[in-house]
């Protein structure tokens, strides 16, 4: 167990999507508000500037090494995946549809080191209507589903070695894996850890260590998974709505956490840095 995490930055009812840019800010969203927004520096206390609002629902954010930002949406006016390039004032939906239906509406998402995007897709999807989704989109724009009937599918993370990527499935409180193959290919969902407590997974984020670091909402934690899927640790958290975590700083060492009851963002230091992501930091 760690020690309890400081207080980053309050106020916001409903934060989620921390994300660091190549500059050391840390970005995150207020979903409620519909609003992308900065702290310059990561700085406790610090001023905190909307950039841009969507007028929907973001949840995720990812950086592109080029600077463009995209944003998982769940609003019904965009459905999926926006980008927004330097300076950042103008809104782009990338993936709004598959084979020309809409989506529910994207939640997370992150890059692997081939610049593929893998994102979740749940919007109004529960245990009574596991219609939650799965994608990758692709540098040129092509998008594949990978899997689909899932109750409410949510943070995202590619494995250190890019082996297999890994889905919170929120409802039934597990983490699913899906083998990246040699040949391009996605294998079929496996499970790879349910959790102890109530429901459930959020965000996700691994250590270069192949720790993988969950934001358990309702458990007021963030559960932290060795490579068998075996939780060997966890990060307490003030508030029971742990919604997203992240790694940033120089060193990658420390810790943001999103937790909605309080309003607050964490932030602590860990011994082991987090994944270098394809993000151009």
């Amino acid at each position: 167990m760690s020690e309890m995490p400081s207080v980053l930055a309050t106020g916001f009812n409903s934060p989620e999507g921390p994300a660091f840019d190549r500059h050391g800010n840390l970005w995150f969203v207020n979903w409620l508000t519909s609003s992308i927004n900065r702290l310059d520096g990561c700085v406790a206390g610090g001023p905190v500037t909307e950039v841009l609002n969507t007028g929907g629902i973001p949840a995720g954010l990812a950086f592109h090494p080029d600077g463009t930002l995209y944003i998982a949406d769940e609003g019904d006016q965009w459905h999926g995946v926006l980008r927004i390039a330097p300076p950042y004032d103008t809104i782009v939906s990338w993936h709004g549809a598959y084979r020309g239906a809409p989506l529910n509406g994207a939640n997370d998402l992150v890059f692997a080191s081939d610049g593929t995007l893998y994102f979740s897709d749940p919007w109004r999807s529960s245990l009574e209507n596991p219609v939650g989704g799965f994608y990758r989109a692709f540098p040129d724009g092509r998008i594949e589903q990978l899997d689909t009937g899932l109750a409410f599918p949510n943070g995202v993370a590619v494995a250190p070695d890019q082996s297999a990527v890994f889905l919170a499935e929120t409802r039934p409180n597990r983490i699913l894996r899906y083998d990246l193959r040699r040949d391009g290919t996605v294998g079929p969902r496996t499970v790879f850890a349910v959790l102890d407590g109530p429901p459930g997974p959020d965000g996700m984020a691994f250590d270069e260590g192949g720790n993988l670091h969950v934001a358990h909402f309702n458990g007021a934690r963030v559960d932290i998974l060795d490579s068998s899927g075996k939780q060997v640790g966890h990060i307490p958290v003030p508030g029971p709505s742990v919604t997203n975590v992240a790694f940033g700083g120089p060193d990658r060492r420390t810790v943001v956490i999103t937790e909605v009851s309080t309003a607050s963002l964490y932030v602590t230091r860990v011994d082991v840095p987090g994944l270098r992501l394809f993000d151009g930091t």
